[in-house]
């Protein structure tokens, strides 16, 4: 099965981002390496996320990690479905059946790669995201009980999920999303919003994007982040032509200084 669609990963290749030298990754975002297709086992994505939420992330991060890839995958409903029914069902498996293991992690007739990638009989695989690690980990390190607590989380994640889109309390947004980007970017840059910022004191695109999300319900599609964030920004090429397009059409919002 591809799995990309269920969760939030890099659009560009991690072999073009190794040559620019001032890349800043998204946190909590999967790197790109499909360009091992179509040699790359199936479910590498899943095993890469499963091995995130599991080990990598730190526990009082994994809300947001998990917010994070639902408000930037391609499919929601997909990724909801992953979480219940491969990440919480291996999670399971992974608690009863962790044990210490001296042998590590070996394929047949392997060929190892760049990037702690390995080849064997054609399929490429990387020995850090096997699930025999994984039970290994659990037992060496005694981590069952934070492992636990990561599943109850996620559980949590599932059920806040379903009571926000079943809440008839939240505003219904009927236009396009690009609009109400553009909107809410209007009301911060007049004074009417103070946006989230970021240390440096810039608006925080990525933090807005997710409150808007989180604030309405969607006739179509709930959108997603990288979708809102290239609206939300007066820079962005994007927001120029819209912005072009609604002054055209006699949109104009005096400043709050002026009417207060």
């Amino acid at each position: 099965m591809n799995y990309n669609d269920a969760f939030a990963i890099d659009n560009i290749s991690f072999l073009e981002r190794k040559k620019g030298k001032r890349y800043s990754p998204e946190k909590y975002e999967l790197q790109n390496h499909d360009y091992h297709k179509p040699r790359l086992v199936g479910d590498f994505y899943l095993k890469y996320f499963t091995r995130e939420v599991l080990f990598e992330i730190d526990i009082l991060e994994v809300k947001y990690f998990l917010d994070y890839h639902y408000l930037n995958c391609s499919n929601n409903n997909l990724y909801i479905e992953v979480l219940k029914y491969k990440i919480l069902p291996k999670i399971d498996e992974l608690i009863e059946n962790a044990q210490v293991s001296l042998e590590g992690v070996g394929y047949y007739n392997e060929t190892k790669l760049d990037n702690g990638f390995v080849e064997s009989e054609e399929v490429i695989h990387k020995s850090s995201y096997e699930y025999g690690l994984m039970l290994h980990q659990i037992a060496f390190k005694n981590l069952n009980s934070d492992i636990k607590k990561r599943a109850e989380i996620i559980n949590e994640f599932l059920k806040s999920i379903i009571i926000n889109e079943n809440d008839t309390n939240s505003l219904i947004w009927k236009g396009k999303t690009s609009h109400l980007a553009y909107i809410i970017s209007t009301l911060i840059e007049e004074g009417y919003i103070d946006a989230p910022l970021r240390q440096n004191g810039e608006i925080n695109s990525t933090e807005l994007s997710r409150q808007i999300i989180q604030s309405f319900n969607f006739e179509s599609k709930t959108p997603r982040v990288e979708h809102l964030r290239r609206y939300l920004s007066v820079d962005d090429d994007r927001y120029q032509e819209l912005h072009e397009k609604f002054s055209e059409s006699g949109f104009s919002l005096p400043n709050s200084k002026i009417v207060s």
